[in-house]
């Protein structure tokens, strides 16, 4: 290896143990030496990437002399499907790879972006190749290291499941490699047998991408899943998605991620266009980046006539001393909430400091600490009886909960979804077009199935109604 191949595995491994510091690169790169197209590629911005090639800029160009990402790579890291779809249109290779051997579906799988990596699959994009020229590490380990959720989409696109189990031993930290020797093991039950038994097997990986099955059972399929278009485009409104299934060191919060997936959908068939959403799912729903989106990029892009939607699906925890409720990240630790969690009481500031005309939360979790999408620290006894869910005193807000605060949310297994967010995004597909005729409509319906479930959960709407 050579001196710059040897500089570039260096820092990339360090990049790959801190997060932050490839946000930080990423941004420092973009802000001082990217080209127009590529800011505008990496901020969504599809008018200006459309603007910018009508001007003739090259379609398949760098960033810069030190940064080799073509637009559609920018785009694909930061999970901006709109466009993506623009730059293909143009002639952007789904394909290309940087000179150091990046690839757009490399980076949406390795940032989690679902869409993203749906979108790529859709249009022919390979998923069998390294991440980088140094590494060797392929794109479905770096996935499974950090996004169980794209493993399917990948192998759908010609991932090798054995190989992406060999990269799993590549020299990350041992954290990065249990995950990602978890998640394929999941998927693949004889990937571990097969490359254990030759790790320098020279079976060719076609061949032995035969011998392996996805046993993963298919999700449920539900009447929700793919909404119609019920609404005319709605340019100025936004939306943050978050769904959490399975956490890091948690139990799962079942259909969390799922149930954010077809929300999105469902705000997608409202009008909202697909760049005013962020969608934050898994392991990409970390704390920092949900105080991110709520404290900083919601607060530029939101206007004055917006309506600006959030949903969460994942657990909630109450502190059992101040009785405080907390929506908690993949990342999240009911043993140290103050720092890990985020508090209701300030998501509720943060929308409060938008400038949005009507604020609608939908919150698929429970803060009772009792079980369901909730979740106490180990050996922890809540010591109140009322939780303290933050309701800010604020005419904008409107809040819709799945449950009651001494009660527990449950799930319809049937349809793959949790009970309140099935019968939530229901509401939203049959035209209900106010918080509270959609609130109307979910509360009888939410109570009867959990009667039927030997058990009480009775949804809330908090704060004035709102049209949706």
């Amino acid at each position: 290896m050579d001196f710059f191949g040897q500089c570039y595995t260096l820092i990339m491994t360090t990049i790959h143990r801190s997060p932050v510091i490839v946000s930080a690169l990423g941004l420092l790169l973009l802000s001082g030496c990217s080209t127009a197209l590529h800011r505008a590629a990496s901020a969504g911005d599809a008018a200006r990437v459309e603007r910018e090639l009508a001007a003739g800029a090259p379609v398949e160009g760098p960033a810069a002399w030190n940064d080799p990402d073509t637009p559609l790579i920018v785009a694909a890291g930061s999970g901006q499907v709109e466009v993506m779809e623009i730059l293909l249109k143009n002639g952007a290779d789904v394909n290309r790879q940087s000179n150091i051997g990046w690839s757009p579906i490399g980076l949406a799988a390795r940032h989690c972006h679902l869409e993203a990596v749906k979108f790529l699959v859709s249009h022919g994009a390979e998923a069998n190749l390294n991440f980088d020229r140094w590494s060797k590490s392929p794109i479905l380990s770096l996935a499974a290291g950090n996004c169980p959720a794209a493993i399917p989409l990948l192998i759908s696109a010609g991932a090798d499941p054995v190989v992406g189990l060999e990269g799993c031993s590549s020299a990350w930290q041992p954290a990065y490699v249990a995950r990602c020797q978890q998640a394929l093991q999941r998927y693949q039950p004889r990937a571990q047998t097969i490359a254990a038994a030759d790790p320098a097997t020279t079976e060719p990986p076609s061949q032995r991408q035969k011998a392996v099955e996805v046993t993963e059972p298919a999700a449920p399929a539900s009447d929700i899943d793919q909404p119609a278009r019920t609404g005319a485009s709605r340019p100025d409104d936004f939306a943050l998605v978050i769904g959490i299934e399975d956490y890091q060191g948690l139990p799962k919060a079942d259909f969390g991620a799922r149930d954010a997936r077809t929300a999105r959908k469902h705000f997608e068939a409202l009008g909202l266009p697909a760049r005013n959403i962020i969608s934050l799912e898994g392991p990409a729903a970390t704390g920092n980046k949900i105080k991110s989106y709520l404290e900083e990029w919601l607060p530029l892009n939101v206007k004055e006539d917006s309506t600006l939607l959030i949903y969460f699906s994942g657990h909630g925890a109450p502190d059992p001393q101040t009785g405080q409720a907390y929506l908690v990240p993949w990342d999240g630790d009911p043993q140290f909430l103050k720092s890990t969690a985020y508090p209701l009481k300030k998501l509720y500031a943060d929308l409060a400091k938008t400038k949005a005309r009507h604020v609608i939360v939908a919150l698929d979790a429970c803060f009772s600490g009792a079980g369901g999408r909730s979740v106490l620290a180990k050996g922890a006894r809540p010591l109140v009886t009322k939780f303290d869910q933050g309701v800010a005193p604020d005419g904008r807000i409107t809040i819709l909960a799945a449950a009651s605060e001494d009660q527990i949310t449950g799930t319809l297994d049937d349809q793959g979804h949790g009970m309140f967010t099935y019968f939530f995004l229901k509401g939203l597909g049959e035209g209900k077009k106010s918080a509270q005729t959609l609130f109307d409509y979910i509360s009888p319906r939410v109570q009867d199935e959990a009667r039927r479930q030997n058990r009480q959960q009775t949804p809330a709407l908090i704060g004035p109604d709102a049209p949706l």
